[in-house]
């Protein structure tokens, strides 16, 4: 099956890629015009609460970190004196 479109001999396959061309040309510009038409009214969110909760856990995480690093140091200190004893 050839086709003559503006001079040039196309056969089928050709014709349907620019069947495929134009459908997805189509679409985009269906899909922006949807883009565009919809409204940026979103409401905004609340972040204060879970700023506070994350403030308010400040003070456990330091205890915590505190209390890894003395155990660390202890076990340091301990191999330490016992290498010199040794």
């Amino acid at each position: 099956m050839e086709t003559k479109l503006k001079g040039i001999e196309m056969n089928k396959f050709a014709i349907v890629r620019m069947g495929q061309k134009s459908k997805l040309a189509a679409l985009a510009v269906i899909g922006l015009g949807m883009t565009a038409s919809l409204p940026a009214s979103a409401a905004a969110i609340d972040v204060a609460a879970v700023v506070t909760d994350i403030g308010a856990q400040a003070v456990p995480v330091g205890l915590i970190g505190g209390a890894v690093l003395l155990i660390y140091l202890a076990v340091k200190a301990f191999k330490w004196v016992r290498a010199a004893l040794a």
